[in-house]
């Protein structure tokens, strides 16, 4: 079930990234630092339903970010087992 839905979903959670990474509205730090973590949790997750198509796709995105933070999240999908 996972195939199909994985771009959409793959999509939707590196756009949540971007966007709190971001965003500069009044949103208190460690609200953000939360809403980074859980995404990248989902990340993880989704990985490990595609047996690991999310690294795959993950790669090329990786090395051309330059935003250390978001870089890290990326980072740590990667390194997940």
């Amino acid at each position: 079930r996972m195939p199909c839905r994985l771009p959409v979903l793959l999509k939707a959670l590196l756009r949540l990234l971007w966007d709190v990474h971001t965003e500069r509205g009044p949103t208190p730090e460690p609200v953000r630092a939360a809403l980074l973590h859980r995404a990248t949790q989902c990340l993880i997750l989704l990985d490990r339903c595609s047996q690991g198509q999310v690294k795959v796709l993950l790669e090329g995105v990786h090395s051309s970010c330059e935003e250390n933070r978001v870089r890290e999240c990326l980072r740590k999908v990667q390194e997940s087992t």
